[in-house]
């Protein structure tokens, strides 16, 4: 009898281990990335590959030499090692860093766990009315209301190959009386610039890009002064909006341009650097 017990009970232990080894190996690994972060807002951590994932209430922030817990806050520009949940996408832990850090891990496999925009809704204030009956009979029309929550926005923008690597772009907004230096982008890459803001759905958003005064303000293709872009926030919860600049206010776009006011002399016969020549425009006196 001792002897079927402990037969028994040398069962149970292996069934116990098995049970443990198969759950974890059924378990599967978390996963590691390394990346640039553009911005943290409302639960969203956003890498400058303009994905954003959810990052869990309770998910340590460490640092990453020390990897102990640390006062820093995510914010736009630090480097981070981030833990994501592999069932679904979530950061689970978070390391940071104030310097570039090694390739590890590729976020653009992890896509599939980036948030995306709502599901699309028509917006209340284009759709048809409804139409309905009051009491009296007659017919009214009414709209959904948007709901006013809200709204994570990612705005790339890409530039022209004029603006030099030190230039700093901004976003210049009607709520700011068009402060030329309202909204500081984030530099991507040679040619984008990227900057998350929180907007209220319902609010219908007025801004032209700038390099930081109103001379540099974009211009259109056509190298004229255009009318600002608008954007309408619906009930979503992230949008993205891509831009592209093709000229800034101050680029010379016919060559370089001359003083308006200036008159030729035989010092300065062509005082228009890019006017065609002309055989019966005055020369300059040959030395003797």
């Amino acid at each position: 009898m001792k002897i079927a017990g402990n037969v028994r009970r040398g069962a149970a232990v292996i069934a116990a281990l098995a049970f443990v080894v198969s759950a974890a190996v059924a378990q599967p690994a978390p996963i590691v990335a390394t990346g640039q972060i553009l911005d943290a807002q409302e639960g969203f951590v956003f890498f400058t590959t303009g994905d954003g994932f959810r990052i869990n209430a309770n998910a340590p922030i460490l640092d990453y030499k020390t990897k102990q817990p640390t006062m820093s806050k995510i914010r736009p520009r630090l480097f981070a090692r981030a833990t994501f949940d592999p069932t679904n996408g979530h950061i689970t832990a978070i390391e940071l860093s104030s310097k570039a850090v090694p390739a590890e891990g590729d976020l653009n496999a992890l896509r599939r766990f980036a948030i995306a925009a709502s599901p699309p809704q028509p917006n209340p204030d284009l759709a048809p009315a409804t139409p309905g009956v009051t009491k009296s009979g007659t017919l009214a029309f009414s709209r959904e209301p948007l709901n006013g929550r809200p709204v994570l926005v990612t705005f790339t923008v890409q530039v022209p190959p004029s603006t030099g690597f030190a230039d700093v772009v901004y976003i210049s907004t009607d709520l700011s009386g068009w402060n030329p230096q309202a909204i500081r982008m984030d530099r991507i890459d040679a040619l984008h610039y990227r900057v998350v803001r929180k907007l209220s759905s319902g609010t219908v958003f007025y801004y032209r890009y700038t390099r930081g005064s109103q001379s540099t303000a974009e211009r259109a293709q056509n190298g004229l002064e255009a009318a600002p872009r608008q954007l309408e926030i619906l009930n979503l919860d992230v949008k993205d909006k891509a831009d592209v600049v093709y000229h800034w206010g101050d680029e010379q776009l016919n060559g370089p341009a001359g003083n308006p006011l200036a008159v030729p002399t035989p010092y300065n016969p062509n005082p228009f650097g890019n006017l065609p020549p002309n055989p019966h425009r005055p020369q300059p006196t040959p030395p003797h």
